[in-house]
């Protein structure tokens, strides 16, 4: 791609996206497609290029890249390209990054900025992917997930018996987890506790959530515990222990706690580099048989 990246961590790993749709109206064949493909988007062969070797096309919600386009795409298919405003890095995953390897799992430090999977605009950026290709273990797929600005413990599976075993005790409350999240202004409490139903609300542009004290269609019961660990009289380190799995559930208690984390603008956050949140430890199971998986806290997170 020709436009110039900065060096700014979003701009290198998460450059913005541009969208194209349309619905056909007649069935036609995959050259005729990629030929209303150009029209319709204006897009130069290079990008174009990109977008297919990503896999940033869908026909009526499914992906495609280059190679998995039909032959024909029928009539009234539903069309979205997604493309990079310019070409982002390669995700980085090499042994310093291994937090531990078993014997059909293991974990990883997360770079932020980076997908847990594969994103509207590509299969191939993701930590699933790069892992995949650095371990040499192409069913490898993620236990669990965590937002493209948060960093730390991220854990994979190995095989399908490790994914449905991992995944029942994530589901069931047997992985204890700790997060770091830098927070403004400094709470006036040294612990507290928030709980609440959480779910989706309807936004025309954004993906967030909402608490409720009482329990609504959609909305499940969220608890986490948290704890002040030291300030500079503007923002403070808080230590989180989220005791329920929901989407944006530390974002949202924090939030909801007056005190939102530093760079979580869709919560109310002051401006940061990005949205200050560390998954900073991981305990299994005993009986997976491993220790407490511990990711070092980013510059931004030390005390």
């Amino acid at each position: 791609m020709s436009e110039a990246r900065t060096a700014a961590p979003r701009d290198r790993f998460d450059p913005p996206l541009l969208r194209v749709r349309w619905t056909t109206s007649a069935a036609v064949s995959r050259e005729a497609f990629l030929g209303e493909l150009r029209a319709r988007s204006g897009w130069e062969s290079a990008r174009i290029e990109s977008v297919l070797w990503h896999g940033g096309v869908f026909l009526d919600d499914r992906p495609h890249a280059g190679a998995t386009l039909p032959e024909t795409i029928a009539a009234h298919t539903r069309v979205d390209l997604y493309a990079f405003a310019w070409e982002p890095e390669p995700i980085a995953i090499d042994a310093a990054r291994i937090l531990h390897d078993a014997a059909d799992w293991l974990a990883v430090d997360k770079p932020a900025w980076t997908t847990t999977q594969r994103s509207r605009a590509s299969e191939r950026l993701s930590v699933e992917a790069a892992l995949r290709a650095f371990a040499g273990e192409p069913g490898l797929v993620a236990v669990h997930r965590l937002d493209r600005e948060t960093s730390g413990v991220l854990v994979f599976a190995k095989t399908r018996g490790a994914a449905t075993r991992l995944g029942r005790a994530f589901a069931e409350g047997r992985m204890r987890k700790r997060y770091l999240a830098r927070v403004a202004p400094v709470p006036r409490e040294r612990s507290w506790e928030v709980s609440g139903f959480l779910g989706r609300v309807l936004d025309p542009q954004r993906y967030r959530f909402a608490l409720r004290d009482v329990e609504a269609p959609g909305f499940r019961a969220s608890r986490t515990r948290f704890t002040r660990l030291d300030d500079d009289g503007a923002s403070a380190r808080v230590a989180c222990e989220p005791l329920t799995g929901r989407s944006h559930q530390i974002r949202v208690h924090l939030a909801a706690s007056g005190t939102p984390i530093v760079g979580d603008a869709l919560y109310g956050g002051v401006a940061g580099e990005r949205t200050l949140l560390h998954a900073s430890e991981l305990a299994l199971p005993e009986s997976e048989g491993a220790p407490p998986l511990v990711a070092p806290a980013p510059a931004s997170l030390r005390a």
